[in-house]
């Protein structure tokens, strides 16, 4: 499987991709694990204190976010499949205030 790092973690692995052929990865849960083996550093990145994903950090299998999945961090992985990391979003939130504003000069 390909890992692929963003932003912030591509400093913190040293590298922007790698591949992991270990038929002993099975689930999202068994690769971060071998990841946090070879960058402890990362735990506090990817994980909070209960040891699950993170909410700010946006991790992608295939294009689609575990969390939206019954499985979550256990999420089976396939052995050809694709996962990117990407750094934390410092926030979500949208200011509403901007949104109300008329946009290219249109009238409410």
């Amino acid at each position: 499987m390909e890992i692929h790092f963003y932003a912030g973690f591509r400093t913190l692995v040293g590298r922007t991709s790698m591949d992991v052929v270990d038929s002993r990865i099975k689930t999202l849960r068994n690769l971060l694990d071998l990841l946090l083996a070879k960058y402890p550093d990362l735990r506090s990145y990817l994980l909070d204190g209960y040891d699950e994903l993170r909410q700010d950090v946006p991790i992608f299998v295939n294009g689609r976010n575990p969390r939206l999945t019954k499985a979550g961090i256990n999420l089976q992985l396939e052995q050809d499949g694709v996962i990117s990391i990407f750094s934390p979003i410092s926030s979500g939130k949208m200011n509403v205030e901007v949104m109300r504003e008329p946009i290219f000069g249109d009238k409410e």
